[in-house]
């Protein structure tokens, strides 16, 4: 099983470190299903798990570009509601 890991640090009133995991890439569904692959999500903020689910794609890259879009956009997204910044940045 490969896993992608990747650490963002939240500076905000309480700074907190954020790990996003990407992992078992698999075939989850019949080949006919439009969305037949699978890629583990993992999003942990802080010590908190914030996301932890499977999400499809229509073949193992789709999967892991959806899966990447997802985890920027949630992120970025809850780091903004929280009124603070990540290093890195991460572009929209």
């Amino acid at each position: 099983m490969t896993m992608t890991e990747l650490t963002y640090r939240f500076k905000g009133d309480t700074p907190e470190d954020i790990t996003v995991r990407l992992f078992d890439i698999r075939q989850v569904r019949d080949a006919e299903d439009p969305a037949p692959w699978g890629i583990n999500v993992t999003i942990a903020w802080g010590a908190e798990i914030a996301f932890d689910r499977l999400l499809a794609g229509a073949d193992p890259l789709h999967a892991v570009e959806l899966a990447c879009q997802f985890a920027s956009k949630y992120i970025r997204g809850r780091a903004e509601d929280e009124g603070g910044t990540l290093d890195p940045p991460i572009s929209p």
